[in-house]
């Protein structure tokens, strides 16, 4: 192979090397919130939270850490609650393997009480995400902070 073919295969292989821009990590890490509350939409917060979370990962309303956590969390969380939410801001790591996002939560199901009003809750969220080796993103740390029930 000559010179040129091997600075032209170089250079490709280089550019397949760089990390993303941030512009597109942060795209990621968008579309990675808006599908995990799209997942607990559909198939339930508990669900979500199983697929998204990490081993290691810790949630701010336990003190225990990945799997575990959320099964202690949503034990008690009716199978007719919904619970979704919008990222508003997300930022990342100048290295595109580590980012937050952060938004506005609402937690809802129906009254047991017949006739009663349904349970509401609303707040803000911060979840801390973890690029994957094959290049997905799973969050490490997720907290809410509600502020408003009725």
């Amino acid at each position: 192979m000559n010179f040129r073919r091997w600075a032209v295969f170089a250079v490709a292989l280089l550019a397949g090397c760089s990390p993303p821009t941030p512009d597109v990590v942060k795209s990621e890490l968008i579309a990675a919130d808006k599908a995990f509350s799209a997942m607990s939409a559909k198939e339930g917060a508990k669900a979500a939270f199983l697929y998204y979370i990490t081993q290691d990962a810790k949630l701010l309303s336990d003190v225990r850490v990945g799997p575990d956590a959320v099964n202690a969390t949503f034990r008690n969380l009716p199978s007719t609650a919904l619970l979704t939410w919008e990222p508003a801001y997300v930022d990342a790591s100048a290295s595109g393997d580590l980012g937050y996002t952060w938004g506005r939560y609402r937690l809802s199901f129906p009254s047991a009480a017949k006739n009663g009003k349904p349970y509401l809750q609303t707040g803000t969220y911060v979840t801390i995400w973890k690029r994957q080796a094959g290049g997905g993103w799973k969050f490490v740390l997720d907290g809410g902070n509600p502020d408003g029930t009725r």
